[in-house]
């Protein structure tokens, strides 16, 4: 990561052509929209540049407390040691991904040089620095960017919907990125131009639900191609007989209830349901045989030592899926008072426990519920739950980039801050909002009309939105409409996209409930 000689300025400049780094290094004296003719970048070049100020030493003991995650791409990095001095700006370790500790790390390798060596005789310092992106051979100037990207206002423009922007950005990238086979990438890394070879196929399956929602929502030939081709590649990579007439997922690492029953919800909507059914009534029979009467499910068909691991997300999913087969009217489906009697044991273990993972899933199978039988219980609870999470949004003392996500720092066990987090608990304020409307409930509806507007801004900021935000990245189709893990981590996961899009089509067109559930008078 550096260069090997001392900095010379306080101007960081990269030019890059298609997002690769062609020219990097320190300078003075320019403006940063002077700075594509003083370096004579060509037309079609890129130039970063990081204005750095306020520098301030930092103890090596005080290292973590400064440089933080939230600190990635606001702080620099100076570190010296041996009579050289090498500098981090801010967004060059958003481009590369790199954290404050690895950089440190990296500094000492390339140096052959130990921790402790670097205590006893280094030293580190922190910068600000204004940021600013300047095309080549052009007229628009220099552009400010926070954190490596360009900020989303707090509130909406008037002719700005960004639940159809965040829905169209991600159908883009889905039909961009879907293979011939039908797959869709897990994890892309944009800095490397590469996948991950991790893989989870509760989410690829997610991608699935979501492609075939938006391809009824928009009423697209292509979308609807595109949806069947990816869910039918999942199930044959996935789908398994297990014996008994049930169906499983089966992944390396065992086959899971919430995989079973996201991939039933995906063919319940999917527009070749047809072409699956022997699969889809034997996942439903997975699904039942996983049913318990104390805790409403076990998460596991196998193996048996992690049965019990994820309750809080798969017995939601697996909830849902039963409660959408009996609004459906499939013969696999099992009665409304079965589905009842799972929810109660469902929620007497939430209160035992209780967990924002809960939330979302539990929330879509009570309005399900609630549209089949009525039963204000199921309204109340789905009321009971969001409310709760309601104070978990992040909004005032933030920077404002961060604005609107969920985290709660008191309860660093419920997770970190995630794109799909923010994306998940917004399917469910958007079916407790409908919830809401439909009893009449005004004050509750305000509330999570409130939350689901901040919750879309931190979406779309998140969203690889146009050509500024993915400055760095050069195979810009594998990126543009995806949504990064949280501002100052770009990696794109295929959850994150379609959680992120199931809340934008919950948005724009909410759950209805009919007539009989109508607020009075």
């Amino acid at each position: 990561m550096s260069t090997g000689r001392s900095p010379a300025g306080d101007i960081w400049f990269c030019v890059r052509r298609n997002g690769a780094p062609e020219r990097e290094g320190w300078t003075d004296d320019a403006s940063p929209a002077d700075l594509p003719r003083r370096l004579d970048a060509r037309r079609g070049d890129v130039v970063e540049a990081c204005v750095a100020d306020a520098f301030r030493p930092v103890a090596l003991s005080r290292f973590s407390r400064v440089f933080h995650e939230r600190a990635r791409g606001l702080a620099g990095l100076e570190l010296a040691f041996r009579g050289e001095v090498v500098r981090f700006a801010p967004t060059r370790m958003i481009a590369a991904n790199l954290r404050f500790e690895r950089a440190l790390e990296r500094f000492l390798e390339h140096r052959g040089a130990s921790a402790g060596e670097f205590s006893s005789g280094g030293s580190v310092r922190a910068f600000s620095a204004r940021q600013f992106l300047a095309p080549a051979g052009g007229e628009a100037g220099a552009v400010e960017l926070f954190r490596g990207a360009t900020l989303i206002a707090p509130a909406p423009a008037a002719d700005e919907d960004r639940a159809a922007d965040l829905a169209d950005g991600i159908g883009r990238w889905s039909i961009a990125n879907l293979s011939a086979e039908g797959a869709l990438p897990y994890k892309y890394w944009p800095s490397r131009g590469t996948e991950s070879p991790a893989d989870n196929a509760i989410r690829r399956f997610l991608a699935s639900l979501s492609l075939a929602r938006l391809g009824q929502l928009r009423g697209s030939a292509e979308i609807r191609a595109a949806a069947r081709r990816n869910l039918r590649f999942n199930l044959a990579r996935y789908f398994r007989n297990i014996g008994g007439g049930r169906g499983a997922i089966v992944e390396s690492t065992g086959a899971k209830l919430g995989a079973a029953a996201v991939a039933a919800l995906a063919i319940l909507e999917s527009p070749a349901r047809s072409e699956f059914i022997a699969e889809l009534n034997m996942l439903a029979a997975g699904v039942a045989s996983l049913t318990d009467r104390e805790l409403g499910f076990r998460t596991f068909f196998f193996p048996p030592e992690r049965d019990g691991d994820n309750w809080n997300f798969y017995s939601g999913e697996a909830l849902l899926f039963q409660a959408e087969a009996a609004r459906g009217g499939l013969e696999c489906a099992p009665s409304l008072e079965r589905c009842a009697a799972v929810f109660e044991r469902c929620r007497a273990r939430h209160y035992r426990a209780r967990n924002p993972a809960f939330v979302p899933w539990h929330t879509q199978a009570c309005a399900s519920l609630f549209a089949q039988t009525g039963r204000r219980e199921f309204a109340d609870f789905a009321f009971e739950i969001n409310d709760w999470l309601l104070p978990m949004q992040q909004w005032d003392g933030l920077a404002p980039d961060l604005r609107g996500r969920f985290y709660d720092p008191r309860r660093p066990e419920f997770g970190p801050p995630h794109a799909a987090s923010t994306g998940a608990y917004m399917e469910g304020l958007a079916d407790a909002l409908a919830l809401a409307r439909a009893v009449g409930d005004r004050a509750r509806a305000v509330a999570y009309e409130r939350a689901i507007r901040r919750g879309l801004r931190s979406l779309r900021q998140l969203q690889f939105r146009d050509w500024r935000d993915a400055f760095y990245v050069s195979r810009k189709k594998r990126v543009m409409g995806a949504l990064r893990t949280e501002v100052y981590d770009n990696a794109v996961r295929v959850d994150s996209a379609a959680h992120a899009l199931m809340a934008a089509i919950r948005i724009l067109q909410p759950m209805t409930f009919g007539a009989r559930m109508a607020p009075p008078g």
